[in-house]
């Protein structure tokens, strides 16, 4: 990808989040870019065509954070987990939140939503069975309940910042929801992983100062 498509879709990605899909034209972000409208229509020609670069951006975004997390998980740091989920989720916040709009303007943008929902169902399906090798959760009491699990976690993480943005900040805090995400574990801890619980639970609030500082 060449230096000014990378400066284009970034910035496109800081407006659409900022803003609201809709509000945002090619020459705002041609703007905030630096460059010329025609700079910016010799790339992409058409807010579609932008659309498009910027989901292919994200999907790339998305694969990064979820090998980095694998290996996370492996080593047990699930506040790294966290923190790294975290980050791609504030950094694409516009996705989630006007994802009807974007279908409607890049129709394939259904099958990505629908992929990445998969996989972070998946992931925590995953976590938790890794977890449960490892003596932290207990194990699975019938078969599939740890696919409604994955479905609950995936709702608080997909619903919060649509929920921060419509109620405010401090009714919808990051501290609160990560919270919220963690507290949901609790029952399936072990004796064993009751003490990663509150490891991670004592480091939250630090974290969250320091994802909360990277919002734009």
């Amino acid at each position: 990808m060449k230096k000014t498509q990378e400066k284009i879709l970034t910035n496109a990605v800081r407006l659409f989040n900022r803003m609201g899909v809709s509000n945002v034209r090619l020459q705002d972000i041609a703007a905030q870019s630096g460059i010329s409208a025609g700079n910016l229509s010799y790339h992409y020609k058409t807010k579609k065509d932008l659309m498009q670069a910027v989901l292919d951006f994200m999907k790339e975004n998305f694969k990064a954070m979820s090998s980095l997390n694998m290996a996370f998980l492996e080593k047990n740091d699930y506040l790294s987990v966290t923190k790294n989920y975290l980050g791609f989720q504030i950094g694409h916040r516009f996705f989630n939140r006007d994802i009807l709009e974007i279908i409607n303007l890049v129709p394939n943008a259904k099958n990505i939503y629908e992929g990445q929902m998969n996989q972070v169902l998946n992931f925590t399906k995953n976590g938790m069975y890794l977890a449960v090798g490892k003596g932290m959760i207990h194990p699975e009491p019938h078969d599939g309940h740890y696919d409604f699990f994955a479905k609950n976690i995936w709702a608080i993480l997909n619903s919060w910042l649509i929920e921060r943005e419509v109620l405010g900040e401090e009714t919808v805090s990051m501290q609160q929801v990560m919270l919220a995400v963690w507290e949901f574990h609790y029952p399936y801890f072990t004796e064993k992983g009751k003490e990663i619980f509150v490891e991670v639970k004592n480091q939250l609030p630090q974290l969250i100062v320091e994802e909360t500082a990277k919002v734009d």
